[in-house]
């Protein structure tokens, strides 16, 4: 009898220590703690990163993606929290595409999500010329206006076939 009591408390213990581990590592909106630094170091274009391993991340932990346009697949953020701007919608392009892209949709204006972005990330972009407001950074990381006063901030490279 004992031997139950202590082998069900020593589980209880370990199923307790699993779940505050778990609720540590994931926050309310079922994201885990480093997805805004990865996304944030991603979009900044301050990573190494492959279309695969963003498209299984994503599935992971945002599900199956709502839609495929563009040469790319887009994901519902779960109003993840992106360097103090929330983000409704992540993508990352198709592998047939021939781009390495990771982007994000925020629902705010090009011109607040830039202020916001420079001043939490202290990073300057730029405005490029244009038909719509585009800005860029040094590093290569794209803020586009968007017509229905959202923004959408992406890093943008190319394939040359030594990547996956």
């Amino acid at each position: 009898m004992i031997r139950r009591f202590v082998s069900f408390e020593a589980t209880g213990l370990m199923a307790a220590i699993s779940f505050a581990c778990a609720t540590h590592l994931v926050n309310a909106a079922g994201l885990p703690s480093h997805f805004g630094e990865q996304m944030e170091a991603a979009l900044s274009c301050h990573s190494e990163w492959s279309t695969s391993w963003w498209r299984a991340y994503f599935r992971n932990y945002l599900g199956k993606p709502l839609r495929t346009w563009g040469d790319a697949e887009w994901f519902d953020a779960k109003n993840a929290q992106l360097a103090g701007n929330t983000a409704s919608e992540v993508f990352v392009n198709l592998p047939e595409s021939g781009a390495l892209m990771v982007g994000v949709l925020i629902p705010s204006p090009v011109d607040t999500v830039r202020k916001q972005l420079e001043a939490t990330l202290n990073t300057q972009f730029v405005p490029l010329a244009g038909p719509y407001p585009r800005y860029l950074s040094k590093f290569g990381s794209v803020l586009v206006g968007l017509s229905n006063k959202q923004t959408k901030w992406y890093c943008a490279r190319w394939s040359l076939g030594n990547r996956p």
